[in-house]
């Protein structure tokens, strides 16, 4: 009787794990956005090229973490305006950030300490450490509601 039990008990939260995990992911699906607009490239000091439209990248991070979430390429328009549009998730803080594609995204990284924990050298005693996030509300930083396609315009 004992086994059947468990094997009861183990089904029930088999199940209950499997319905969470597949709710979450249709809800998150849901809870898309989009951010879209128009990039306006200064004029770059004397000695220096700007920019071309294809040579920028805009990045939108989550305001917590700075992990990146998405990430397009804007392209000249029929008018010759440069455009982006990405789906941002809704309902969470978001920066947006335009930077120069100079170093492709492929390429490999030196694999650095998790949380950027310092390294602890041979022989020391171990240090704990502990993490403390919060939403940086800053000029770049954007709430969307879920299905929003909100304008906002960007300049570099």
């Amino acid at each position: 009787m004992g086994s059947l039990m468990i094997r009861i008990v183990l089904a029930v939260v088999a199940t209950t794990a499997v319905a969470l995990f597949a709710r979450a992911e249709n809800v998150s699906a849901a809870e898309l956005a989009t951010a879209q607009g128009t990039i306006s490239i200064a004029a770059a000091p004397t000695g220096m090229a700007a920019p071309r439209c294809a040579d920028l990248i805009v990045e939108a991070r989550d305001a917590n973490d700075n992990h990146l979430m998405a990430q397009a390429h804007p392209a000249l328009d029929a008018d010759g305006a440069c455009k982006y549009a990405l789906s941002v998730p809704a309902q969470s803080a978001v920066w947006l950030h335009l930077r120069e594609a100079l170093v492709s995204s492929t390429g490999t990284v030196a694999p650095a300490a998790p949380n950027n924990a310092p390294v602890a050298k041979p022989g020391a005693p171990a240090v704990r450490a502990v993490q403390i996030r919060w939403t940086a509300i800053s000029p770049n930083t954007y709430f969307f509601a879920p299905g929003e396609q909100k304008t906002i315009p960007l300049s570099y």
